[in-house]
């Protein structure tokens, strides 16, 4: 038997990555199928933009790929861009670069975060997260790193209250990277009625096992009498388009 085949299933059964890369393309393995698929987000040009970002999110390249790319694709359409669950701003630092190359610096990004960690109420969610979780950041960290992008504007306290601030807009996109199970449920019933026709709605925590009673039945919970169905994706993501 090839010793190709041999590697091949042995990296399937542990659930491990095979990448290969050629001169313009990237491919790696999908488990459990056993075949390789394109990976653009390995490409050297995407990398470029994840190196500098890499220090300050917990999100991995495939899934900063698809933000990037949604982000792009809503600048056809109205609206400001959300993000809820900043950490230490490393997707922010994304989606904000993102406006800015498709020339959109007269459109607004809201950042939602307690910038100081997990709040008290992690501690009973099924996350099993706990208070002061992700606590290595703070507000001026994540100002410094977005210094450049005038158009950013940084919320902090707790979700929902400080949604208010932007209950009059319109958005074309909603990140939401909170975890927990009331603070999504609530980040979506907030934008859910605000975000424009063919807009879009990612989370990023949707498809980890460790969110299936928090993030997960909160999307679907919400989502179960709504004429949008949450599309899955590999890498844990999910997303709404708006109808």
């Amino acid at each position: 038997m090839a010793w190709k085949g041999i590697v091949q299933r042995c990296v399937r059964a542990l659930g491990f990555e095979i990448t290969r890369r050629g001169d313009a393309q990237t491919y790696t393995l999908c488990p459990p199928y056993g075949y390789f698929t394109y990976s653009p987000w390995f490409e050297e040009w995407f990398q470029e933009k994840y190196r500098r970002i890499k220090d300050h999110t917990c999100v991995k390249e495939d899934r900063c790929y698809m933000l990037y790319r949604l982000c792009q694709s809503a600048m056809r359409l109205p609206g400001d861009v959300a993000e809820c669950g900043v950490y230490r701003g490393g997707t922010s630092l994304l989606l904000a670069s993102a406006l800015v190359e498709a020339g959109q610096r007269d459109r607004q990004l809201h950042l939602f975060d307690t910038f100081q960690g997990m709040p008290e109420s992690a501690d009973a969610d099924a996350s099993t997260h706990k208070r002061g979780d992700f606590g290595d950041t703070s507000l001026s960290h994540v100002k410094e790193l977005l210094k450049d992008y005038p158009f950013v504007t940084l919320n902090p306290g707790f979700i929902p209250q400080t949604l208010e601030a932007v209950k009059d807009k319109k958005f074309a996109m909603v990140h939401v990277d909170v975890d927990l199970y009331r603070s999504t449920r609530d980040a979506f019933e907030f934008f859910y009625p605000r975000v424009v026709a063919g807009g879009f709605i990612v989370c990023d925590d949707y498809g980890a096992p460790a969110y299936v009673k928090s993030a997960k039945l909160a999307v679907d919970e919400f989502l179960a009498d709504k004429p949008e169905q949450p599309i899955s994706l590999r890498n844990g993501q999910c997303f709404i388009i708006k109808a």
